[in-house]
């Protein structure tokens, strides 16, 4: 038993000894094999490694066409070309420097100041180097690509602005997304290096106009040249916007205001609906669409003029005659001037021991409410300051909207000053004086409106109290809700045709007749605005005129367009704005009832001639 146990043991070590050589030698030739790869030829095949790799390229979207309100394109895209420095197939910094410097012009110090930036952005990701290159150094790049696979040109939508400085603070332009608004996520679904609105519609709708960017894997061997495709993701391009304003009627405007430092807005005073929205100077948001240079961004900010200033809702001034018709309204209001009374203009008047005078130093004799709107007698409406008082002023002008924002959809509006006891004595810590109201009754002192604020006030007024909500975004391809609030304010019907038909009269034979056109019935009032003291005059120097204002509407018994024109500096509102409005009306009524009108346009190179007259 024993010796049989003894005979299978054997048995079993003779098979077993006959697999363990095989076996061994198996793993002696895998082990030899790893020793090769690994050791003997591990460096070349990590050279065929680099050899092939993958790199993913981001195919950037294009943002949304910007049209006006007929559809006409206003900003669209153009195809451009980037220099991109991809880290990790550099392999001498030194030399990839030298040669961007040397062979293209590139400041070294912009290019170390790049790749600093870029370590926080990942290895893979591209960097920068150049926007919007020329095909003199697309050519340098594809010709040097052996020697640097690192350097490659990648397609990139540019925004493209038709019109160059046409309606640019309405447009605004666009920008390299910042780290801060990164980390803030202002710019939702932007990344390093996606260009976002900073001004203007392009701000204020950049979620709609922001497309979304693709994305391109490609197989690329040791000399950058792509040898296959991975995955390709098509970008999505941004949706549409179509605006408010009627490219004609912008193009009549900017052609107006030429070489004034000033602004025209005109809305249609039914919906808020803005149909024009110039500011002079002006600037070409086309030079922001690359990188913009340190020379044109340090002109346009030292410019004592103010290029980037949006002024229709970004500056204001004192409004002056012009707020006669909110006095008017005001006076209406409270029942002063019940039974229509009449005031006395000798050319001046006497109020808390100060002499104020009437621009017609002659005076006016007696007047009559649409009469004083007619002519802009001062005296008229010191005397309707005097016994309203600046808080029933104040609050009706505050109702109308003056001194808060008119909730327009553009960034960076003012909200202006409609100044009261209470504002004083919060902002300055003093009390009023009843003199100042005398001031405030002419749009003079304190009180402070936009152009669009004031024209949003007086077409509240003429429409019978309908306050509406100013905008410029007519459609948009994603968005379906557009609510435009209006507010009733308690205007009489027949307090809002007492005040059409002074600002009617002041248009057939008053300070606005420079503002008619034949065949319309245009309503207006006209503004001129003290800079300095008269006695200051002749010891200023710089710009001392005054600045010139005009507010008006069209037609008399239905209002549908209303027009504000502002120039500062520019001397009588009658001789100054009114004309300037007058090119607005004629080229809205030729383009809607051209029977009606001869069709004498404002070419882009005529001025608008300097008429003569007595206005205020």
């Amino acid at each position: 038993m024993v010796i049989q146990q003894d005979s299978n043991r054997q048995l079993i070590q003779q098979r077993l000894n006959l697999f363990r050589f095989p076996v061994l030698l198996i793993f002696f030739i895998l082990a030899a094999r790893l020793w090769q790869l690994q050791i003997i030829n591990g460096a070349e095949y990590e050279r065929r490694a680099e050899e092939n790799r993958i790199r993913t390229m981001q195919l950037v979207a294009p943002r949304g066409t910007i049209s006006d309100r007929n559809r006409i394109p206003l900003v669209e895209n153009r195809p451009s070309f980037n220099m991109l420095l991809y880290r990790e197939a550099m392999k001498d910094q030194d030399a990839t420097v030298e040669f961007l410097t040397t062979r293209l012009g590139i400041d070294a110090e912009t290019i170390e100041a790049q790749l600093r930036r870029s370590k926080s952005a990942g290895l893979y990701r591209p960097i920068l180097i150049k926007e919007d290159a020329d095909m003199e150094a697309i050519a340098i790049v594809e010709a040097h690509r052996r020697d640097h696979p690192e350097i490659q040109i990648g397609p990139e939508p540019r925004r493209l602005y038709h019109y160059g400085r046409l309606a640019a603070h309405l447009l605004g332009y666009v920008g390299e997304v910042s780290e801060q608004d990164l980390a803030a996520n202002n710019f939702p679904g932007a990344t390093p290096g996606t260009l976002v609105g900073r001004t203007g519609v392009e701000r204020i709708y950049n979620q709609v106009l922001m497309g979304t960017d693709g994305e391109r894997q490609v197989l690329v061997d040791s000399r950058g040249r792509e040898v296959g495709i991975v995955e390709e993701i098509d970008s999505i391009i941004g949706g549409e916007v179509s605006l408010t304003i009627d490219l004609d009627l912008q193009s009549v405007a900017e052609a107006a205001l030429q070489d004034r430092v000033g602004a025209i807005v005109a809305m249609d005073p039914r919906n808020g609906e803005i149909l024009v929205m110039a500011s002079s100077p002006s600037f070409d948001p086309n030079a922001f669409s690359a990188r913009i240079s340190s020379d044109t961004w340090n002109a346009l900010i030292s410019d004592p003029d103010h290029p980037m200033q949006n002024r229709t809702i970004q500056n204001s001034y004192p409004p002056g005659s012009i707020f006669k018709l909110i006095m008017a309204e005001t006076g209406l209001g409270e029942g002063l001037l019940d039974g229509d009374p009449q005031v006395y203009c000798s050319g001046a008047s006497v109020y808390y021991g100060r002499t104020f005078h009437c621009h017609d130093k002659k005076g006016h004799g007696s007047l009559r409410l649409e009469q004083a709107i007619a002519k802009s007698c001062n005296i008229f409406f010191y005397e309707l300051g005097k016994k309203l008082g600046i808080s029933a002023i104040a609050e009706h002008a505050q109702a109308l909207g003056l001194g808060t924002r008119t909730g327009i959809d553009l960034p960076g509006e003012r909200s202006g000053i409609m100044p009261s006891p209470e504002w004083k004595m919060q902002t300055r810590r003093g009390k009023w004086y009843a003199g100042e109201t005398i001031s405030v009754s002419i749009g003079q002192g304190a009180v402070s409106t936009t152009p669009l604020q004031l024209l949003r006030a007086i077409s509240a007024i003429v429409t019978g109290g309908r306050l509406v909500t100013p905008h410029v975004l007519l459609w948009a391809e994603k968005k379906t809700e557009l609510e435009w609030p209006v507010v009733t304010v308690p205007v009489s019907e027949d307090s809002a045709r007492r005040i059409r038909e002074g600002m009617r009269l002041s248009t057939v034979s008053g300070t606005s007749r420079n503002a008619a056109v034949p065949g319309v019935e245009i309503c207006g009032k006209t503004g001129t605005v003290q800079v300095i003291g008269n006695e200051k005059k002749a010891m200023a120097r710089g710009k001392t005129g005054d600045h010139s204002w005009f507010v008006g509407f069209a037609q008399k018994d239905n209002p549908e367009i209303a027009v504000a024109v502002f120039v500062e500096h520019g001397g009588t509102g009658g001789v100054a704005a009114a004309p300037l409005a007058r090119e607005i009306f004629r080229t809205y009524y030729d383009k809607q009832k051209p029977a009606i009108l001869t069709r004498n346009r404002l070419s882009d190179t005529a001025g608008v001639p300097s008429l003569q007259g007595s206005n205020d």
